[in-house]
């Protein structure tokens, strides 16, 4: 069922099923959503309002982690995009090339680059920045469907830091926001399409996992999936060891 409580690593039961070539970028999703909790109650993290410095942060983690549990990929905190732009965390292999699919992919070049937004947006005129900006590509789905980020990837992550609501309250707003671009045709081609699938939710963990298909511009791959990672940043949960 759409809304039923599933573990954290239910992310790999959505509808997307990779061949064995792709198994990487679905471990790579799995092990970010399993760790977004333990990121959120780790003691010893700094809270922080700021989106670029709890991004910082998450990517601190993430990659301290990879390197004992891991070790087949490492985190870089913003990595470079088209015309100067930069995702907000880019991911690696640690091999020579790393292969996805059919493509190989240097130590130097990110595999999966990383969105992350709050919700709700810090500011009332970037309410629906999670899918697209009012007057300039800000939006986080918007920059992927454009190929303004991860133009060399064909899947993608959001994170989601959660700081009013639940995940399930995000999933029904945003796939309302999307049937609006829908309706007005406003810039990027938004359709019904583009709306996310069924949310798994861990409602012990305060995290939601979606994902989203989109057809690109030209220049890029011709189609992004797009992982949708929630974590309620208002939720704390004692994490015992062995």
């Amino acid at each position: 069922m759409e809304n039923e409580a599933t573990p954290a690593s239910s992310v790999g039961r959505l509808s997307y099923v990779p061949p064995d070539e792709e198994r990487l970028v679905l471990r790579t999703a799995d092990f970010i959503l399993s760790h977004l909790p333990l990121w959120r109650d780790d003691v010893k993290r700094e809270h922080y309002a700021n989106e670029k410095r709890a991004n910082s942060s998450l990517c601190d983690f993430l990659d301290h982690r990879a390197r004992g549990s891991f070790p087949m990929v490492r985190f870089k905190h913003e990595a470079p995009q088209l015309a100067d732009r930069t995702a907000d965390l880019g991911v690696h292999g640690t091999d020579e090339t790393t292969l996805i699919g059919t493509r190989g992919y240097t130590i130097y070049q990110p595999f999966m680059v990383i969105e992350a937004k709050r919700l709700p947006a810090p500011e009332k005129n970037r309410e629906r920045e999670y899918v697209s900006g009012t007057d300039k590509a800000t939006g986080a789905m918007q920059r992927f469907k454009l190929g303004l980020h991860g133009a060399d990837v064909e899947t993608a992550v959001i994170v989601g830091y959660i700081e009013k609501e639940s995940a399930r309250y995000w999933h029904t707003t945003i796939n309302r926001w999307i049937s609006r671009l829908s309706a007005n045709k406003v810039g990027g081609g938004w359709g019904e399409a583009d709306k996310l699938g069924p949310i798994a939710c861990n409602d012990e963990q305060g995290t939601g996992a979606s994902e989203s298909r989109h057809s690109r511009s030209h220049g890029c791959s011709k189609s992004i999936r797009l992982r949708h990672l929630w974590v309620e940043m208002g939720r704390r949960h004692v994490h015992r060891s062995g």
